[in-house]
């Protein structure tokens, strides 16, 4: 396999900004990750949960808190899974797992620089974050595209910050980036229900310290995040499906989205609420 395809390492990046993401990445416990990967991809990939299986490989197990998953009261018609975003790998392949559970197609909004591994690409739905106007064809494309996928079925998995949450101080609590109002509107106008998930934790303190000063060396600690979590649990709470009826009677996108981050936080365990709410 090309190591390009397994980095946070892109061409057009500058070249000692390459160097520094591979060498890290090398450090962090690449190499053990490429070969996982390489037996999911061999004997793994073609089966009915294949995400579940990946995260059995790793060793990842997902657990479910306050109810059983899949849960039974979700509705037929457009789905939307909505959730925090603490560690960046572990918790998407995570809510993929989740989501492969419930026994519809989905497919998830990811940004499209992480669309380098081809077995991810026919379950992702490209978001550019750059400020440019291919960028914006890129999002309108994938808003067209998600509104389709919905009225036949298709479950849309958002992180609605596009982002990894990060601690102001490195030892603090990390707080979701802002919530784009864009999974309001996709909401709306497809009139759908949507499924609240918060993920327990956060990355570590490093992470969060090079996150205040370099985009570089916060790009090259993800593998070593993600490494981190071999051999452990990710806990996840469900909360009970909120009808589009629910979401229809507020005003604007921002009230919608500030409602939906909140039952998302308030599934946060009790130590962690009231700092995790304090922003709304």
């Amino acid at each position: 396999m090309d190591y390009a395809e397994f980095s946070y390492a892109n061409p057009d990046h500058h070249p000692l900004k390459r160097m520094v993401i591979r060498s890290i990445e090398r450090l962090s416990g690449r190499r053990k990750l490429l070969d996982l990967y390489e037996i999911w991809k061999q004997s793994i990939v073609t089966t009915d949960y294949m995400w579940s299986e990946l995260l059995r490989l790793i060793n990842i197990r997902v657990s479910v808190d306050s109810g059983e998953w899949p849960p039974k009261d979700v509705p037929n018609g457009p789905l939307v899974l909505i959730a925090n975003h603490p560690y960046g790998i572990g918790d998407g392949l995570a809510i993929l797992s989740l989501a492969e559970q419930l026994g519809r197609p989905f497919k998830i909004m990811i940004n499209n620089e992480l669309l380098k591994l081809p077995e991810i690409r026919p379950f992702s739905l490209p978001v550019d974050f750059e400020e440019t106007k291919e960028a914006l064809k890129t999002n309108m494309a994938t808003r067209k595209e998600a509104l389709k996928l919905l009225e036949e079925g298709t479950t849309i998995i958002v992180f609605p910050g596009g982002g990894v949450a990060t601690a102001q101080k490195p030892f603090g609590r990390a707080e979701e980036l802002p919530w784009k109002t864009f999974t309001a509107k996709m909401i709306r106008s497809s009139k759908a229900t949507v499924l609240p998930i918060h993920f327990e934790g956060q990355n570590s303190w490093l992470f969060h310290l090079v996150s205040r000063f370099s985009l570089t060396l916060r790009l090259s600690l993800y593998v070593r995040e993600f490494r981190r979590t071999l051999g452990q649990a990710i806990r996840a709470r469900a909360g009970a499906p909120i009808p589009y009826e629910t979401i229809s009677g507020f005003k604007d996108q921002k009230e919608v989205m500030d409602f939906l981050q909140s039952k998302v936080m308030e599934m946060a365990p009790a130590e962690q609420k009231e700092r995790l709410l304090s922003r709304h």
